[in-house]
Order: C-alpha cells, then sequence, then structure tokens
C-alpha cells in the first residue's frame, strides 16, 4: 500500500522516462535521416509532451497519526534544536581548542536563552532550520566576545553552521503520510464512488540543459532551466 506522494512520484517518473526514450528514438530517427539521400534535407521528426492531463482515482486507507511534538511538516521543536546547538558549538569549541571562560559561558547562555524565546513558534508553524542555525551561530559569536580571535570568526562560524545543519537534519522527522490503494482492482473492491477520490492532474512540460560555466578556477558544468 503506497503513500500518495510516493505513487505521484513515480507517475511523473515515468512520464519524465517517456520523454527521454522519445528523444533517444529521435536521436536514432535523425541518424537515418542523415543516411538516406531523398530524406536527408527534411526536417527531422521530433515529438515533446507540453501537458500532460491525469485523471487519477485512488482510496484513502489510512493517516499516520501526527507529531506530538514539533512541526507537523518535520521540523523539531525550537527546544531540542538548543540542545543539539549547545552540544554542537562545546564540542566545536574543542576542536578549535578555544576556552570560554566563567563569564563567557554566562554570556552565552544568557544570549541563547533569549533568541530561543524569540525564535519559539506555535507547533504547528514550521521553523526554518537553517534561519535558526544562522541566528544562533551569530548570538553565540557575539556572546563570547574576544574568546575567539577576530581573524578566526569567520572561519568558527562557518564550520558551526556546517555542523548543526547536519544534527539538525539528524534530528528532523519524517512527516505524517497519507496511505491509499491504487491498484484497480483493490479500487473497485473499496466501495461505491462516494469512497473514491479523484486527482486531477495536469503537468507542464519543462527541461534542464547542460551549460559549462568558465571561472578563475576553471570549467564547471550546470544543468540550468531551458
Amino acid at each position: 500500500m503506497p503513500n500518495l506522494g510516493d505513487y505521484i512520484g513515480h507517475l511523473l517518473s515515468e512520464i519524465t522516462i517517456a520523454r527521454m526514450h522519445a528523444d533517444i528514438e529521435a536521436v536514432r530517427v535523425a541518424e537515418l535521416y542523415a543516411d538516406h539521400p531523398l530524406l536527408r534535407n527534411m526536417p527531422v521528426p521530433r515529438f515533446r509532451l507540453p501537458d500532460v492531463e491525469f485523471d487519477v482515482p485512488v482510496v484513502v486507507t489510512d493517516l499516520e497519526e501526527p507529531s506530538t511534538s514539533g512541526s507537523q511538516r518535520g521540523t523539531p521543536p525550537i527546544s531540542e534544536m538548543r540542545k543539539v546547538f549547545d552540544k554542537v558549538i562545546t564540542s566545536t569549541l574543542s576542536k578549535e581548542r578555544i576556552a570560554l571562560t566563567v563569564t563567557n559561558k554566562r554570556r552565552l547562555k544568557t544570549a541563547l536563552d533569549r533568541r530561543v524565546v524569540a525564535l519559539t513558534r506555535p507547533s504547528e508553524i514550521a521553523i526554518d532550520i537553517n534561519r535558526v542555525s544562522h541566528d544562533l551561530s551569530i548570538h553565540a559569536i557575539k556572546s563570547v566576545g574576544n574568546a575567539i580571535k577576530p581573524e578566526k570568526r569567520a572561519q568558527f562560524e562557518e564550520r558551526l553552521k556546517d555542523a548543526l545543519r547536519i544534527e539538525f537534519i539528524r534530528i528532523r522527522k519524517p512527516p505524517t503520510r497519507l496511505k491509499v490503494l491504487v491498484n484497480t482492482a483493490e479500487i473497485r473492491e473499496a466501495g461505491p464512488n462516494e469512497v473514491i477520490t479523484r486527482l486531477h492532474l495536469k503537468i507542464s512540460e519543462e527541461a534542464f540543459e547542460w551549460t559549462t560555466i568558465e571561472t578563475d578556477e576553471g570549467s564547471d558544468d550546470r544543468l540550468v532551466i531551458e
């Protein structure tokens, strides 16, 4: 029994694969045209999928229970992020061999307590973990004063943010998922039409193309929107 998001994702993936096979066939036909004395000067046919419409019947069978803590979108509560921040900054300070005085530790705790209060939102509102990481990092570094040498602050801040992003992602909880029936036979056996949900999806085609960006450090291949 798949999740609704996974099922729709597979449908979109199949459309993308269909477009890929169409382009492969277009290349094969182009080679045939090039080798044919009469077709050589004719335009090579190529088909696109500018718009694809689906009418997808599903039967909703179950909705996972939402988490009792944090956002329903999976963002952990700010109190949990604060605990992680304390561990990460302690570890980062230790790796950089930076020792804080009792006064610095007191200032750091006070600054973080204030920022946690300022960043706290209702549980139904998701919090941007990157914003929390940036905010706590900036105020933490300011609070410890000269404990971190000015010439090392930028590097320390970057390392702290990188470590925080990794740890914050680890404590994210998966969002609640919607279980559905998608098999034709199962949908028929589920009951009358009233229990069937119909999703009307209209997909518009876009494409990426490879572009080479030249910089002083060399060339870099990137995918950009066509």
